[in-house]
């Protein structure tokens, strides 16, 4: 990120006759030196403020990412959801699972029952709803103590599809952690680009009260020949130019992507286990 900068020559001789005398020549020449400053603050306040739109635009876009792959894990989830419920109504229609299930289910209760009150241990589930990882988990550990089941068309149908919403979850949360690390690390980074905007700005207004005192106390804008008989291109000539400059609107647009910020900072995601 750069700007161009629009040099003065600061080492220009006043020609005109007097200057000397009047400090005419002094008064230009810290004129030129100020503005110099003044137009490159005032290029890196724009350039600085481009920089958070773009920034801006790039964390609305991390966003929406990670909330698009966060609507996509739930619609996987939701089909593998519904690929065990059949694979549970056939085997509950074919085989005695129902009986081994509550019998395994009611053992995993006990277990994790058990390992939650031992000291110092966690159990760290993988899916919310607990009931359902037993009842998934029981449903694989029942199809893996009898495999002549896993051959049958119509469970191997139901077992490929539920392999498949595995992989494609597994794929899928990879890439949403990957989207939320980068939604995370633009969300933290933009509050010290809106820093560096302000603190630019702050600069510009700096130079510019500091250059306007320092020329309004030169012998010459001070003396009675620049107060009665100084004609307006020679007051241009010791005045700081500040038309071409856009300040307001930069603060304006600074104080809406501000905001926008502040909409995000309380939309964070959790990352989750894959």
């Amino acid at each position: 990120m750069g700007f161009e900068r629009i040099p003065f020559n600061t080492t220009e001789q006043v020609k005109e006759k007097g200057s000397f005398i009047t400090g005419k020549k002094d008064a230009i020449f810290l004129r030129n030196k100020y503005q110099t400053e003044l137009d490159n603050a005032n290029s890196a306040v724009i350039n600085m403020v481009h920089y958070c739109e773009e920034q801006s635009v790039n964390l609305k876009k991390a966003f929406n990412e990670a909330q698009g792959i966060k609507a996509s894990i739930e619609a996987h989830e939701k089909e593998r959801e519904n690929a065990y419920e059949a694979l549970g109504n056939l085997l509950n229609k074919e085989t005695d699972f129902e009986k081994f299930m509550h019998k395994e289910t009611t053992g995993m209760y006990k277990e994790i029952s058990k390992n939650q009150s031992a000291k110092g241990i966690k159990i760290k589930q993988r899916m919310t709803n607990s009931d359902n990882e037993m009842k998934f988990a029981s449903m694989i550990k029942y199809l893996d103590k009898y495999p002549e089941y896993q051959s049958k068309s119509s469970f191997k149908k139901i077992s490929d599809k539920i392999e498949e919403k595995e992989r494609e979850l597994r794929s899928a949360k990879i890439d949403y952690n990957k989207a939320v690390s980068s939604y995370h690390d633009l969300l933290q980074a933009f509050k010290f680009h809106i820093q560096k905007a302000k603190d630019k700005i702050e600069m510009y207004y700096k130079l510019l009260k500091e250059g306007e005192e320092k020329l309004n106390g030169t012998r010459y804008k001070r003396g009675v020949i620049h107060k009665l008989f100084a004609t307006e291109r020679t007051k241009n000539e010791t005045s700081l130019d500040t038309i071409k400059h856009r300040l307001p609107q930069a603060e304006n647009t600074l104080k809406i992507i501000e905001g926008e910020l502040s909409d995000y900072r309380g939309r964070k995601f959790v990352e989750l286990d894959y």
